[in-house]
């Protein structure tokens, strides 16, 4: 089933024989096909073997009688191979049947690259409008067989059954097939250049067909966690192959019994490493990590002599500790500690360096549990992590310059250089603040992660992409501020350090194959510390130090930032402003309440609050338009009501991406009403419509025009569970905004909102819900609907009017979401408002209100909120 898969490393080892539940030649399924069919007789297939479905929206039922298995596999794989292979003069369904020593048949894919790559080669021999009408017509085969697969076939978790009740192991066939051929597509479409807008997909990232039951059982058996295995189905966007392929390494920090309760949204192993420490000195895991007696190797002393070194498990002394009065004292002047550590005389020194950093130094990134971080309210380590820590920097060292250097290297690590003990309060927020500038200055930054320390690197791009992609530091907010503003990244392996460079210097050999789409999903780590822009931010950074965010760099830390975690909430918005080089005294600012409690969550949404206000300050305003559909609760506070309370949402990424959109121009923060955008939508007008009944009802429908030709179906999405009670529609005119115009996707993120002003050109509206909208494409649902309205039954439904893309909104959550009643919508005049502004909100021109009903406390609001940084 994924023999084409396979590569010299030989990491796919699990055994999944998938029998051949139909055969080709069978009579009963007709002459054996060996050239592609019309595209009506394929999708009439079903019915031609003697079973057939009714397609009601998301819903199908079978009312034949034939074998299903049989009449999927026949349709859903071995004609899937002559629609797409079918032209070619050497092409046999045999190829893809193998007999075992007992005579059993099953699928296989060993031929397939063989096929791919033939297949490429005749596209580039064919003539022009031949090329153009099979690929349109192989693109129409496999995006309806998708549909299908990942509608009917696939399941969400494992505990969910499938609307078609295949078996488990042969709808993973269908997607690994699907997926490849899809990938193939896609390849060979940009190879030769072939783009019909429409007509073609270049996006690799939306090539996935679903998961399989039977897979996601599988990692749930082997004991990974359910929160990793939640989140990458969300990365990896429905593409089974990648969770096929992360199931045959053979090792993952994110598997194991300390991994068996955990849930969706909290991994067991983390709570029991934040809340009760790691068991055990960290010296002794260190010394194991590397080799048997790694304290006690032998060393020579600068005059040729040969040492021992004390052995850390029986040195009277084995750690190493920093004063925190010294690092103060540093700080205070404005400078930053860096670390000397001489391993022949086991001496651990601060090294002062000022503010021009004057001084060439390395920088360790590490998660705290993974035991360097402090254990006692001191600046300390021990020496074998020390010693570590030296060979680490030996080994960089010789790669970077081809020789071993005889000085020790300068390092800063935070556990060392940030003073920990109370009375130090006021210097380690000041040493935070520094963190932006510390990290960009650093020659190189190494990585450290146990689950990576631990592993080998085989040749290749994939294994150490796909490795780096599942390993804890990948899921701490910290690290993500750590990796975005390091010149140079190396990854700790167990056998060599691994330059970011080097490893992504393979790429695009490795990707260029067009069995495999292993490749780009195993750079999932990339985007994960933003790699597309890291370059450009670095550039920006020397070139000007008061750099500024903009909206797509927002839009790129937030995406990287939402499924990463921190121990302490208000830490979120601290390690945001430090990457966005904001200054951070506001929220350095200990908390006196308890975590959990009202007052604290009060705290974390002030600071967010403070975060995206300063956003408002910038010219232009950064804020990405598309933060308005994403998904999570949102800020209460008055005209942040559109904002996500956290960036850590945990969410998977709708459909379109909210944060991927085309240009839709600057946004600009009004305080006193919300967020200003430009996206289209639809006006939804009353005919009867009964608004009493809307939190009951499932999903409602609207037409577009006169014609009842286009209709379109809402329903809540997954964060809500319903429509809103009719105490929040009281007098208002509703809406829906829409991310982009037309709607293609089965079901597209979109607001359901009620207007409370329209004048000057912008609808000042209130979030009701996010919905999914998608086009009513089913003929006996558009005959039924278009029936009840020409008879006049509009209880379920509006008529809905275009609105164009330059439709301005001015978005913001719930103003009252506990009033037992909404004031109706007054009338207003028009003012000579400016209308949408794109501008400086702190600026003079732009300070002025856009409405006379926003101008009581709107400059001293916006004023009281810019701050320096």
């Amino acid at each position: 089933m994924y023999e084409h898969l396979r590569n010299d490393n030989n990491e796919f080892t699990f055994d999944d024989h998938v029998g051949l539940y139909c055969d080709p030649s069978e009579p009963s399924f007709g002459t054996p096909q060996r050239k592609a069919s019309k595209l009506s007789d394929f999708f009439q297939l079903p019915q031609t073997l003697g079973w057939t479905f009714q397609e009601n929206g998301d819903k199908s039922m079978d009312s034949g009688s034939a074998d299903l298995d049989k009449v999927t596999q026949r349709w859903l794989y071995f004609e899937v191979l002559a629609q797409v292979f079918g032209h070619l003069p050497d092409y046999s369904w045999e190829d893809f049947v193998k007999d075992d020593r007992s005579g059993t048949k099953y699928i296989t894919t060993k031929e397939l690259p063989k096929y791919l790559k033939r297949w490429l080669d005749s596209e580039k021999k064919s003539e022009a409008n031949e090329r153009k009408s099979r690929l349109i017509r192989i693109q129409q085969v496999l995006d309806k067989t998708r549909l299908y697969v990942s509608q009917y076939c696939a399941v969400p978790s494992s505990k969910d059954k499938a609307s078609w009740e295949v078996n488990d192991l042969l709808a993973l066939s269908f997607m690994i097939l699907g997926e490849t051929l899809t990938r193939a597509l896609s390849l060979i479409q940009k190879k030769l250049a072939f783009r019909i807008e429409g007509w073609c997909s270049h996006d690799i990232r939306n090539q996935g067909w679903g998961y399989s039951k039977w897979m996601l059982q599988k990692l749930k058996e082997s004991g990974w966690c359910a929160k990793a295995i939640h989140m990458l189905q969300a990365l990896l966007r429905g593409n089974s192959i990648g969770l096929v392929y992360l199931f045959a390494l053979e090792s993952s920090s994110s598997k194991g019994p300390d991994h068996w309760h955990c849930t969706a949204t909290v991994c067991n192993e983390m709570e029991i490493r934040t809340t009760q420490g790691r068991s055990g000195p960290a010296r002794y895991h260190h010394c194991e990590r590397t080799t048997e007696d790694f304290c006690s190797e032998s060393q020579y002393t600068p005059g040729g002599q040969m040492q021992k070194l004390p052995n850390c498990r029986t040195d009277p002394d084995p750690w190493r500790r920093i004063d925190g009065g010294e690092l103060a004292a540093i700080i205070n002047r404005g400078n930053i500690p860096l670390l000397e550590y001489r391993k022949a005389k086991r001496e651990l020194k601060v090294v002062e360096m000022n503010q021009s950093f004057d001084k060439s130094y390395a920088i360790f990134s590490h998660v705290w549990t993974d035991g360097f971080g402090s254990f006692d309210g001191t600046n300390r380590t021990s020496i074998c992590v020390l010693d570590m820590f030296s060979k680490m920097l030996e080994k960089v060292a010789v790669q970077r310059s081809g020789q071993k250097y005889h000085m020790p290297e300068l390092f800063w690590i935070d556990t060392l250089a940030i003073p920990v003990e109370d009375e130090y309060k006021k210097e380690r927020r000041k040493a935070i603040s520094q963190m932006h500038h510390i990290y960009t200055h650093a020659k190189y930054t190494i990585v450290l992660d146990l689950s990576l320390m631990k592993t080998g690197v085989r040749q290749g791009y994939s294994n150490p992409a796909m490795r780096i992609t599942m390993c804890r530091w990948m899921t701490r907010l910290w690290t993500l501020q750590e990796a975005v503003l390091s010149k140079n990244l190396y990854f700790c392996f167990s056998d060599r350090m691994f330059p970011m460079a080097q490893l992504e210097e393979m790429f695009p050999e490795e990707d260029s194959e067009i069995q495999s789409c292993i490749p780009s999903l195993a750079r999932i780590y990339y985007a994960g510390i933003l790699g597309e822009v890291r370059p450009k931010i670095h550039e920006e950074f020397r070139k000007n130090e008061g750099w500024t965010p903009q909206s797509d760099f927002l839009a790129l830390v937030w995406k990287a930032a939402q499924w990463r975690s921190t121990a302490h909430p208000l830490h979120e918005t601290l390690s945001l402003a430090t990457m966005l080089n904001q200054d951070t005294d506001f929220f350095a600012n200990p908390s006196e309440s308890e975590e959990g409690t009202d007052v604290h969550e009060r705290e974390c949404d002030d600071r967010m609050v403070e975060l995206l206000s300063r956003f408002a300050a910038m010219s232009p305003c950064p804020i990405p338009p598309g933060m308005i559909f994403l998904p999570g609760p949102r800020l209460s506070k008055k005209g942040y009501g559109w904002a996500p309370r956290s960036w850590l949402s945990s969410h998977e990424i709708d459909s379109p991406d909210p944060l991927s959109l085309p240009d839709r121009g600057n946004t600009r923060l009004n305080l006193a009403e919300g967020l200003e955008v430009q996206f289209p939508g639809f006006l939804l007008h009353d005919l009867g419509f009964d608004r009493k009944e809307l939190w009951k009802r499932e999903e409602i429908y609207f037409p577009t025009d006169s014609t009842l030709l286009e209709w379109y179906r809402v329903q809540p999405a997954q964060d809500t569970t319903h429509f809103p009670q009719d105490r929040r529609l009281a007098g208002r005119d509703l809406a829906i905004i829409v991310s982009r115009m037309p709607v293609v996707d089965l079901k597209e993120t979109a607001l359901f909102v009620a207007i409370k002003t329209d004048y000057g050109g912008i609808r000042d509206v209130e979030i009701l819900n996010r919905v999914w909208i998608s086009r009513a494409e089913n003929s006996e649902t558009v005959q039924h609907w278009s029936d009840k309205h020409r008879d006049g039954h509009h209880e379920a439904m509006s008529a809905g009017e275009r609105l164009p893309l330059t439709t301005k909104w001015c978005v913001d959550g719930p103003s009252h979401p506990d009033a037992e009643s909404i004031e109706p919508k007054e009338e207003a005049k028009p003012t000579d408002s400016k209308g949408f502004s794109n501008g400086r909100v702190s600026d003079e021109e732009n300070i002025k209100p856009l409405r006379r009903s926003r101008t009581t406390g709107f400059r001293e609001a916006i004023m009281k909120k810019l701050r320096p940084g």
